[in-house]
């Protein structure tokens, strides 16, 4: 399926509306809506608040398929703004919803997380209206509007899929991506297809205390004692395990591999603490072998001159597979040592279900990446992150995380971070890639 290079005003215009905030997100409905006429009018679209679900009747030829998306983005701070004591962060290269495009990038949040993948979804199937496609099966879309902080949008709209009796073939949401060798010996990029995600919590720690003028501090003020709770923390060795997915991904990985750490990988289930030591050694790869907890935020007294009353930190953790939220809260417990820092769970979840790594779903989408990049090796992962894919679960088995595009480590680097952008010639491609699923999916 040809896609116009033009397909990027799409994305450049929908970048420049933010949906960081609820209220914002009726207008981002409005522009889509305005950007994709055609689609609109050939699929049974609702929205349910401000999640989009929507129906592409087929031809009846099976069980539907399911691709999921989200709206939202994580807020984009302007980075040259400061404080009032001049505190501040580095600047944007471009302002996060210009939509800038340069020769070779369009720059702005939500490029990589998840409009690239929303409007590419909406680009391929409008091409395929326009050439008079009718896909085989039902093709179910959700948009969620919240994913980035609770996904009640994608949940609700799964929920109301469950009550109509919709049981997909498979679902399809953001996740893996197209990367470079992962591991020393492996010499071909990999594309990683998420099978299961890691679960969740923010948890708050708190330290009360009576407060006063800071020139007259306590032995342990209270911000003291919760910096010690989180050096603490730091220092924990949580417990290490190789879930099924990532033994699967090692082998295979193994299998193309070279030397020595070719043939440690292709015995990895016989050899897993050599590899546990292996994997710890770089961020991304340490945090497939535990459950991870680190700090985001921070409050203490009001003033400068104030001791705080209460000092507060919330931690995010993200839960290995096999675990809990209350696991988790358990070990933290432990691991401080401190009756005094009081663990609360704002929210959270569990892991996921694993989907398998054969079979319907996994074999269209390993055929269509094939298609894409014949040199790339498809791989099975444990997502890192969090998905509204989760909620597919209630319907299917085979829940799937991938996003078809090509990202380099300073790309993925860019996720919730300053200077998002995504390469203009594999956002095409992803383009292209969505269009052939959808015609060939069996």
């Amino acid at each position: 399926m040809q896609i116009a290079d033009d397909a990027t005003e799409h994305l450049i215009a929908l970048v420049q509306v933010p949906t960081e905030a609820p209220e914002q997100l009726p207008a981002f409905r409005a522009a889509l809506e305005e950007r994709f006429l055609r689609l609109f009018a050939a699929l049974e679209a609702e929205w349910i608040g401000d999640t989009m679900l929507a129906r592409w009747p087929g031809r009846g030829e099976g069980a539907p398929a399911l691709l999921m998306a989200h709206q939202d983005v994580v807020p984009a701070p302007d980075g040259d703004r400061t404080d009032g004591d001049g505190i501040g962060g580095a600047a944007w290269t471009h302002p996060p919803y210009s939509g800038h495009r340069d020769e070779t990038h369009i720059w702005g949040r939500g490029t990589l997380d998840d409009k690239g993948s929303l409007v590419a979804i909406c680009v391929a199937i409008d091409a395929l209206l326009g050439a008079g496609f009718v896909p085989a099966r039902d093709v179910w879309l959700v948009f969620g509007h919240d994913e980035e902080t609770m996904g009640t949008g994608a949940e609700s709209a799964i929920a109301e899929l469950e009550r109509r009796g919709v049981r997909p073939a498979w679902a399809l949401d953001e996740g893996g991506a197209i990367i470079e060798p992962p591991i020393t010996g492996v010499t071909q990029d990999v594309a990683v297809v998420g099978v299961a995600e890691k679960g969740f919590a923010n948890v708050r720690m708190r330290v009360a205390q009576t407060g006063g003028h800071a020139s007259t501090p306590p032995a342990l003020p209270a911000t003291s004692r919760l910096a010690r709770a989180i050096r603490r923390l730091d220092f924990a060795k949580w417990p290490r395990s190789l879930p099924e997915p990532a033994l699967r991904m090692l082998e295979l990985l193994g299998a193309e591999a070279e030397g020595v750490q070719g043939a440690v990988l292709r015995n990895v289930r016989r050899s897993r603490p050599l590899v546990e030591r292996i994997l710890a050694r770089q961020d991304e790869t340490r945090a497939m072998l535990a459950t991870t907890a680190v700090v985001t935020q921070l409050s203490g007294a009001a003033a400068p001159n104030a001791l705080a009353q209460e000092a507060v930190a919330v931690v995010n953790a993200r839960i290995a597979l096999g675990s809990s939220v209350e696991e988790t809260v358990a070990f933290m417990e432990r691991a401080i040592a401190d009756e005094a820092v009081e663990l609360t769970v704002l929210h959270g979840h569990g892991p996921s279900a694993e989907s398998p790594s054969e079979g319907s779903g996994w074999t269209d989408l390993e055929a269509a990446i094939a298609r894409l990049r014949p040199d790339v090796l498809t791989v099975p992962y444990v997502m890192l992150g969090g998905t509204d894919g989760r909620h597919a679960h209630r319907i299917t088995d085979r829940v799937y995380r991938f996003t078809p595009f090509e990202m380099t480590r300073e790309e993925r680097l860019t996720l919730h971070a300053r200077d998002e952008r995504i390469r203009i010639d594999t956002w095409l491609a992803g383009c292209r890639w969505y269009a052939d699923l959808l015609e060939t999916c069996s």
